[in-house]
């Protein structure tokens, strides 16, 4: 076997998100005692300044985030564009990263090849005479792929699919150095909340403003870019507790943290996907010891609640949410102690080089074959 590994991934997005950047890095840092050349293909669909940081390959069609029809349209484009990548780079691994990548790349696979399904979510929509069509098409991709690697514990359930190996690869913190221990005392009264991340949902982020809007006793804080952006800071004028940050580095999520009382991770939980997923806020919450806000009837909800490790609420109700904050800023005690109980919680948890140790192991004994 030729010692040098070449992989591509494969995105529908630009810049590709901090998990696929994250994978790669530790690909490389794994076999660092075997020559790896990694590419990427992606997707710059809202025209992003390019910021490369691998071997990139990048197709150029604008279609905005939320306009669904609009990208199923250009997918043909898209892919005529990986085929010629893929016999220009010819890979050994293909890494397909969503549902929606897999289909291409089951199309664009040569028998030799090694396809991995990156399943970051499942294929969800509000739709349910669509819901069954995606899943099926889900399900046929399927058929050509050696490995699938689960963003959440809650996915692996769904799939029945023996025909290939499965692992959980949850979306944790690369624990490069120990959190900056949050100080105990605060030095406001006010209760700071805080949303780091790609600002999206905006009908529930806009009820997390009516919640707060009003109140000089609390800070609410977005940090980050998206699509929902621009309307909920029109939606947001005027409004003096209510603060936007902006686009940021990775690197700046700690310090976000360390200022944050509670963070808001609540998601709508009417999305099929949003029932088993695992945000990146909940491992946050749990690496940093700040106690993060999550959406009832979901997974993540009820192990929240189980093991006492955050808040939980319905995303629709501002009177849950305006309850719950009255609670926080009149017991401020009970944040402190889920801090203590995610201290214990962290404990239990595998961290993201133990996970990707299992990936290395499976994906050497495929190679080997």
């Amino acid at each position: 076997m030729n010692n040098q590994i070449r992989f591509l991934l494969i995105d529908s997005a630009y810049p590709i998100n901090t998990r696929n950047s994250k994978i790669l890095n530790s690909i490389a840092r794994y076999y660092f005692d075997r020559s790896v050349d990694l590419h990427v293909c992606a997707w710059n669909r809202e025209n992003k300044s390019l910021d490369s940081q691998f071997n990139e390959h990048i197709y150029k069609k604008e279609s905005p985030g939320g306009q669904l029809f609009r990208k199923l349209c250009n997918l043909f484009g898209y892919y005529s564009f990986l085929r010629k990548c893929n016999k220009l780079i010819d890979p050994k691994v293909i890494i397909a990263s969503h549902w929606d990548m897999l289909l291409l790349a089951n199309f664009l696979k040569k028998k030799e090849q090694i396809l991995i399904y990156e399943n970051l979510d499942i294929p969800a929509t509000t739709s349910r005479v669509l819901l069954p069509v995606l899943r099926w098409i889900e399900r046929f991709s399927l058929r050509k792929v050696s490995l699938i690697v689960f963003a959440s514990r809650f996915y692996k359930p769904l799939y029945r699919y023996k025909k290939c190996e499965q692992i959980i690869l949850e979306n944790k913190p690369l624990l490069l150095q120990a959190p900056i221990p949050k100080n105990g005392k605060k030095t406001t009264k006010k209760l700071i909340l805080s949303y780091i991340g790609g600002i999206r949902y905006l009908e529930i982020l806009k009820n997390l403003v009516v919640a707060v809007q009003k109140r000089p006793d609390v800070e609410l804080f977005f940090h980050g870019e998206g699509h929902d952006l621009l309307p909920l800071r029109q939606y947001c004028e005027g409004m003096g507790n209510i603060f936007f940050t902006g686009r940021y580095d990775y690197s700046d999520i700690e310090k976000f943290y360390q200022q944050s009382d509670v963070v808001w991770a609540a998601y709508p939980n009417k999305d099929y996907n949003v029932k088993y997923a695992i945000s990146n806020k909940f491992h946050e919450s749990i690496y940093y010891r700040v106690p993060g806000i999550f959406s009832k009837k979901t997974k993540l909800g009820d192990l929240v609640d189980q093991q006492r490790i955050g808040f939980t609420v319905d995303p629709y109700s501002v009177n849950q949410i305006i309850s719950l904050i009255d609670d926080l800023v009149e017991y401020p005690e009970k944040i402190e102690q889920i801090r203590e109980n995610l201290s214990a919680y962290y404990l239990t948890e595998s961290d993201w080089d133990t996970q990707f140790n299992r990936f290395i192991s499976v994906l050497n004994g495929i190679l080997d074959k």
